[in-house]
């Protein structure tokens, strides 16, 4: 039986991410465990006030602009979280409707090397690592070189999957 790790987010329930999928059911009984980062809606730093350094301002302000940025930081990791969410269950939906067995989680980080590292953590007995991206010219985690620092954290062989474009 085959036992596999999915670290995706955007790209689940893509084309090629569910290709890759039915070709390992297909080979043998598998088992799918889908790891999914909370990655952020939207990237932004909070340390960039249009040019003007926060000790700049009076301390009200400070403290506003601090507490504003707070509570967006909790809005948009609530939202990063509900969409993960929503993406898990309907890959694990997926995945169960094709014959494999299916479960997963949520990661705590957008990170997808640290959260690959804390499933891995807890369970070392996957065959293949299987990484969903968004295509190269658009990847955050391309960029990142996400890849090679997960391969680099296990000996578990890790494989990419390019989304298409056009999807």
């Amino acid at each position: 039986m085959g036992r596999y790790l999915i670290i995706a987010n955007q790209t689940l329930g893509g084309a090629e991410l569910d290709l890759e999928i039915r070709e390992r059911i297909d080979r043998a009984p598998s088992v799918f465990y889908v790891a999914v980062p909370a990655t952020k809606v939207r990237h932004e730093s909070t340390r960039w006030t249009g040019g003007f350094a926060l000790s700049d301002l009076p301390p009200e302000q400070r403290q506003q602009l601090a507490e504003d940025a707070a509570r967006q930081h909790e809005a948009e990791l609530h939202e990063a979280r509900q969409r993960a969410q929503q993406r898990l269950e309907l890959m694990i939906d997926k995945v169960r409707a094709a014959g494999g067995k299916a479960e997963g989680e949520v990661g705590l980080d957008d990170d997808p090397v640290e959260v690959a590292r804390a499933v891995l953590d807890r369970q070392a007995d996957f065959g293949e690592i299987l990484l969903s991206t968004l295509p190269a010219g658009f990847s955050r985690w391309v960029k990142m070189d996400v890849p090679s620092r997960i391969a680099r954290i296990t000996d578990t062989p890790v494989t990419t999957i390019e989304a298409d474009g056009q999807d």
